[in-house]
């Protein structure tokens, strides 16, 4: 609200007593956004949606890359190409189409850039507790010296 966005719904704790002891925040709805405000470039972990407007594909792309986070980006559409062509284009770990916030055991988790570092779920989970050794055995008594002498 500082920088210009409008609070449209929400942005308060709960009046509800049995819910004043935790950390509880009633969902909220902030419109008239800009790509360069702190509620957009930043990463909130809570019942917050801010909204932007653009004009093009290609500006909605550019502008959702822009931060320095990367954990997880949704959009919808009927059109199968751009469905295609927006989830290649988008660099976050997760890219939902026509849903949001849906997860799998099966799939991976985890985001680009400052969104954390590895992943969890799915195989790529698992590795995650695997510690891999490379262990290389000269059979011969000539060091092999590839990388020159």
């Amino acid at each position: 609200m500082e920088e210009g966005a409008r609070l449209v719904l929400g942005g308060a704790r709960p009046a509800d007593p049995a819910l004043t002891q935790g950390f509880f925040y009633r969902p909220t709805l902030f419109v008239d956004c800009t790509n360069d405000m702190r509620i957009v470039q930043e990463e909130v972990f809570g019942p917050v949606i801010s909204v932007e407007r653009f004009k093009t594909e290609e500006e909605a792309v550019r502008r959702a890359n822009s931060t320095i986070y990367g954990l997880s980006a949704g959009f919808w559409t009927r059109d199968a190409d751009r469905m295609a062509r927006v989830s290649r284009a988008l660099r976050f770990g997760t890219v939902w189409i026509n849903d949001f916030n849906v997860y799998f055991v099966q799939a991976p988790w985890g985001g680009y850039r400052q969104s954390g570092l590895g992943r969890e779920l799915g195989r790529m989970g698992l590795d995650e507790y695997t510690e891999v050794k490379h262990i290389y055995r000269n059979h011969r008594p000539q060091p092999v010296n590839w990388f020159g002498r």
